[in-house]
C-alpha cells in the first residue's frame, strides 16, 4: 500500500511540475508552444509503455517540441550566451583520475537493486585495463566540489538526485574526462578500451528516436572524452550551473540533452567533435525491450550484432522464469548472457 501511495504521490508531482514547466514556456513562447511541448511529453510516456513506437505524427510532434524548447532555452538564456567564453586553460588534476570508467549509485553497490549489480560486474569484467570510479553520497566530494549555492539548493530540494547526477557527470568529464557511464549498463564485450582512445564518445545511432532532442546522436546516459577535450563538458556545466542559478524548478527532464545541443549550437568545435563520433551499439535498447521473455539464441544473436552495451532499468522488475523457461533477464543474472 506504502508503495503505491508513494506511486501515486510522484505521478501529482511530476503532473504538477509539467504544468509549471508548460506555464514557464507560454510566458517566453507562446501558449500554443506551451500545448505542443506538453502534448509531446504525453507522448514520450505513451511510447515507454508501448515499445516506443514512433509513428510519423508522433515523430512530428516530437521535433516541433524540441525545437521549441530549444528555442525557449536561447531566449532564456540569450544574455548568458552572448557573454560567454569558452574555458581556454584548463586547470591540471590528480593524474590518478584520469581516464577512468566512472559509474554512480547513490546508495553504494551493496544497497543496488539486482540488476544494477549485474550491470556493474558486468562493466568490471570487461572494463580491460580501464579503472573504474565508483561514486556513492559517502565519496563523491572526494573528486569534485559545487559552489554553495548549488549545495543549498540541493539541500532545500529545489532538484532531486537524479538531476543533481545531472551536474556530477558534467563536472566529472569537465575535471578528468574518461568515460561516464549509467549503472544501468550491461556489457557484454570488452569495449572500454577503444572508447577510452577516442577524442570525444558516446553511444550513436544517428536519427534512432526522438523522445530526446538527441534523436541518436548521443546519449547523456554515456559520454565520455579525452584529457585534452574536457573543456567541451565544462562549457556543458556550465550552462547547467547557470540554469540552475536562475531557475526554481526543471523546465524539462531531459535539460541535459538541451545543454549538449546548445553547446553545438554555439560552439563549432564541440559540434563537429560530436559530428566525428562513429555510429556504435546500434541495438541499445533491444535487450530490455525482451528481458521478460523466454530466452531466444537467434534473437540474442540478432540484438548482439555490433553492440556490447545495453541500456537497462531498475524501474521495472522481471521474471527469471516465464512458463518453465529461462528468460533473457534470468539468464543475465546468472552470468549467463555474454
Amino acid at each position: 500500500m506504502a508503495q503505491k501511495h508513494n506511486s501515486l504521490r510522484r505521478i501529482v508531482q511530476r503532473s504538477l511540475e509539467e504544468l509549471k514547466a508548460t506555464y514557464d514556456v507560454a510566458r517566453v513562447i507562446s501558449w500554443r508552444a506551451a500545448w505542443v511541448t506538453l502534448r509531446a511529453k504525453v507522448d514520450i510516456q505513451i511510447m515507454n509503455r508501448n515499445g516506443f513506437k514512433e509513428p510519423e505524427k508522433v515523430r512530428n510532434r516530437l521535433l516541433r517540441k524540441h525545437k521549441i524548447m530549444l528555442d525557449f532555452l536561447e531566449d532564456k538564456f540569450k544574455e548568458y550566451w552572448d557573454n560567454y567564453q569558452r574555458p581556454v586553460d584548463m586547470p591540471d588534476c590528480d593524474p590518478k583520475l584520469c581516464n577512468k570508467i566512472w559509474i554512480c549509485w547513490w546508495q553504494g553497490i551493496d544497497n543496488a537493486p539486482e540488476i544494477v549489480k549485474a550491470c556493474v560486474d558486468s562493466i568490471r569484467r570487461n572494463a580491460g585495463k580501464c579503472d573504474i570510479i565508483f561514486i556513492t553520497e559517502d565519496n563523491y566530494k572526494n573528486h569534485v566540489s559545487f559552489p554553495e549555492w548549488v549545495e543549498k539548493k540541493r539541500n532545500a530540494g529545489i532538484f532531486s538526485r537524479t538531476h543533481y547526477s545531472d551536474l556530477l557527470r558534467m563536472n566529472i568529464l569537465s575535471r578528468y574526462g574518461g568515460i561516464w557511464i549509467d549503472s544501468t549498463f550491461f556489457c557484454t564485450k570488452p569495449c572500454f578500451e577503444e572508447y577510452m582512445r577516442l577524442p570525444l564518445w558516446s553511444i550513436k545511432r544517428p536519427d534512432y528516436l526522438h523522445c530526446s532532442v538527441a534523436g541518436g546522436y548521443f546519449a547523456g546516459y554515456s559520454l565520455g572524452c579525452s584529457y585534452e577535450n574536457r573543456w567541451m563538458f565544462k562549457v556543458i556545466f556550465d550552462f547547467l550551473c547557470q540554469y540552475w542559478k536562475e531557475s526554481e524548478k526543471l523546465v524539462d527532464y531531459l535539460l541535459v540533452d538541451y545543454a549538449v545541443v546548445l553547446a553545438q549550437c554555439h560552439d563549432k568545435e564541440i559540434a563537429n567533435a560530436f559530428a566525428k563520433i562513429q555510429p556504435n551499439n546500434k541495438w541499445c535498447d533491444e535487450l530490455f525491450k525482451v528481458l521478460g521473455q523466454p530466452f531466444n539464441e537467434n534473437t540474442w544473436r540478432h540484438i548482439s550484432e555490433d553492440t556490447c552495451l545495453y541500456k537497462l532499468t531498475w524501474k521495472q522488475s522481471f521474471d527469471k522464469n516465464v512458463e518453465g523457461k529461462e528468460t533473457f533477464y534470468g539468464k543475465l543474472i546468472d552470468g549467463a548472457l555474454a
